[in-house]
């Protein structure tokens, strides 16, 4: 496993059940909208689509652990850690995804409004991830 900024190592499993569910969400919705636009627009459009799920799921799952790493689940944890090597991390995140957006449209990969709909997993499979996740562990606020 690599270090990232400030040595830190996250946990394997740092990541909890609600959120691997949304994970799986949006890498689904990515999908199903690729096949829609493979079916109703070709194969290029198609390509659009996927790159921006691809983006979407990635994104998603780096806010993930960044967002994990800056919430310990220990005092002796949240001791340890450097948060402004974190929040660096999260900055250097946004400024690659708008590098690599940018790179697959400039390099004529990629179409702007495919790639906008493939993005457009990410809301979608937070919202379904959320709906069907186990919330057993959560209490009800009265």
């Amino acid at each position: 496993m690599v270090d990232l900024p400030g040595g830190l190592v996250p946990e394997a499993g740092a990541l909890d059940a609600r959120l691997r569910t949304s994970l799986a969400a949006v890498a689904v919705s990515a999908a199903v909208f690729t096949v829609c636009a493979l079916a109703f627009a070709g194969g290029r459009p198609a390509l659009s689509v996927a790159c921006g799920g691809a983006l979407a799921t990635g994104n998603l799952w780096a806010l993930a652990r960044v967002v994990a790493a800056l919430l310990p689940d220990t005092r002796r944890t949240a001791e340890a850690q450097s948060r402004g090597a974190w929040s660096l991390l999260a900055a250097v995140k946004m400024v690659g995804l708008v590098a690599v957006a940018w790179l697959l449209m400039r390099r004529g990969i990629a179409s702007p409004v495919p790639m906008l709909i493939g993005f457009g997993a990410l809301p979608i499979g937070i919202a379904i991830g959320s709906l069907v996740s186990d919330r057993s562990g959560q209490t009800e606020d009265l």
